[in-house]
């Protein structure tokens, strides 16, 4: 995941921001008590949202207690929600593992020995989280070496897409089997791929790096698929059950990845 999925808190009233900030800190501490203090700094608002998901999908209310923070150095409020927060902790870990994997068979020399020490320091976080969740591991492993052949062989739009867009539908229904959610994790997965592929085009035109928009699209057939395939994500949201987490996750799907999408678009990477 590449902090795409943010909210835009500019249009959250005071209420749903405090909710979103209380996911956020909940999620931090997730990561330190699970996996230990560094990983908190894989900390990012594209796992904040999957946290966000699965509390609304839980149909729960759930309690808040205050925790001190040492990064603000005042108390926070975080949600009683420990399973979910393992859950999505884990995902993190499991991801940041698998990119550390595929970097080390893209880069070279001095970055090759930075990710292979950064996979020494992992792997024992990523054992723990492959104990708990093996078969998700195991797919995510699999859909990264489908991605690795697809780019080998310089394939399309779709087909470089789906191995990404497969492992968040999948990350989305582990605890529930849902294809409508399958396919709200399928979509928005392709979305973030693709725009993660916008992102990058003109370092990998320069690099020579497979990207499945170079030489194949401009810049306005770039953005209709982007368009097409966020779109078939709120579509496959709506026939989503709605809960009190509701709001935050529209405000994302809407307005958040509107402004991510116009940013990249724009080639402002800042």
């Amino acid at each position: 995941m590449f902090g795409y999925i943010k909210a835009d808190l500019s249009k959250l009233d005071e209420q749903n921001t405090e909710i979103y900030r209380s996911a956020y800190c909940s999620l931090c501490f997730a990561l330190k008590k699970h996996y230990g203090f560094m990983a908190r700094y894989l900390l990012n608002y594209d796992v904040t949202f999957l946290a966000v998901l699965e509390l609304n999908l839980s149909q729960n209310v759930h309690s808040a207690q205050k925790k001190y923070c040492p990064y603000k150095m005042k108390k926070c409020t975080c949600l009683c929600a420990d399973d979910i927060f393992f859950y999505c902790a884990s995902v993190l870990i499991i991801l940041t593992y698998e990119k550390i994997l595929d970097n080390i068979r893209d880069e070279r020399f001095l970055k090759n020995l930075f990710y292979r020490f950064l996979k020494l320091f992992f792997r024992k976080k990523y054992l723990k989280a492959y104990r708990s969740f093996p078969l998700l591991c195991d797919s995510i492993r699999e859909n990264m070496q489908l991605q690795v052949k697809a780019e080998s062989a310089d394939a399309s739009v779709d087909r470089a897409a789906h191995p990404s867009a497969d492992s968040l539908g999948k990350i989305f229904t582990f605890h529930h089997q849902n294809e409508g959610l399958y396919q709200f994790g399928y979509m928005l997965g392709r979305w973030i791929y693709l725009m993660d592929a916008a992102d990058d085009r003109i370092k990998d035109e320069k690099n020579g790096s497979f990207n499945p928009f170079i030489h194949r699209y401009d810049a306005g057939q770039i953005q209709s698929i982007l368009n097409f395939s966020i779109a078939e994500a709120m579509q496959a949201y709506k026939h989503l059950p709605e809960g009190m987490y509701s709001p935050l996750i529209e405000n994302t799907l809407v307005e958040g990845t509107n402004t991510a999408q116009e940013r990249v678009l724009k080639g402002d990477t800042q």
